[in-house]
This record gives C-alpha cells, structure tokens and sequence, in this order.
C-alpha cells in the first residue's frame, strides 16, 4: 500500500551527488597504440610504449629537442608524430619486440640447449637456486610464455603399472 505522506522525492542530480559514479575522462592522445594522458609528461608517457623505458624516452626527447618534461597537452600533434616516427625507424618496439623475444625464446627451445629446455620446463633460466624459491621462477616463465604466445611441448607423463 502506497501512502502520499512517505513519499520523500529525491532532489536532483548534480555533480556533486554522483562524484563516486562517474568515471572521469580525461582527454587523451594516441601514440603508437597507447593512450597518453593530456596530463602527463612527455617522458612518462613514452614509457608506456613496450620498450621503451625513461632513459630512451629522455633520449628520444633529446634527439628532437622536446623537453622531456613537457606535459603532452602542451606538445602539438606534428612534434607527437615526428615523435612516432623516430621511435618507430630507430627503436624495436611494441609487437615487433614481443615478436623478436617470442622467436629468441622458441630458437633456443628448439635448439634444446640449457636455457631453452629450463625455458620449456618453466624453471630459472639464469642460475637461481631451486631447491627452495623456484615457484616464483615458474610463475614468471608461464606467464612470459602466455604473455608472448609461446606453448612448450608438455612432458610425457610416466605409465603406472597394474592400473
């Protein structure tokens, strides 16, 4: 039953009201497949294409004579795309990287030396101790492996007898 006297409208909303539900936008820029934030800085916003870290972004920066730490908001669209094309003629990055890590890992598989059989058992490949720390090593490589699309041949399983 429905009574007029309970009935409390709510007031209107406002921005201030559904601060928590809205998500913020923040105006963006693509660069070679990212989103870099109009906010940040040059030389972090580089970094988050795969492979290139802060001291090549600070030396991508030098190169075209950008202040690493201009914010992108302040960098205009032809410096961003000069940008571009110097990390892309000078620097492996993004899927051709993962491409070339992805083709080193299977060679040395295939060529079933030390590191590429610890790589396909999913083991420390630099000389870690197994005895006690080796998961750690074994959910990285996993990881790295799904990360880059390799898959290892999985070791024969042993017959039991009288089963």
């Amino acid at each position: 039953f429905f009574c007029a006297s309970h009935f409390h409208p709510q007031p209107p909303l406002t921005p201030s009201r559904f601060r928590g539900l809205r998500r913020v936008t923040m105006a963006t820029r693509k660069f070679l497949g990212i989103t870099m934030q109009n906010k940040q800085t040059i030389q972090m916003g580089l970094t988050g294409v795969y492979g290139l870290g802060r001291f090549l972004a600070k030396t991508v920066c030098a190169k075209m004579g950008v202040n690493p730490t201009a914010r992108v908001k302040d960098v205009s669209p032809a410096v961003l795309s000069a940008l571009q094309k110097v990390v892309e003629s000078e620097y492996v990055v993004q899927t051709d990287l993962k491409d070339q890590q992805k083709g080193d890992i299977t060679r040395l598989v295939q060529m079933k030396c030390y590191r590429g059989i610890r790589h396909s058992q999913n083991l420390p490949v630099r000389g870690q101790r197994t005895s006690t720390n080796g998961k750690t090593a074994k959910k990285i490589n996993s990881r790295r492996a799904a990360f880059l699309g390799i898959k290892y041949a999985q070791p024969k399983q042993k017959k039991q007898k009288g089963r």
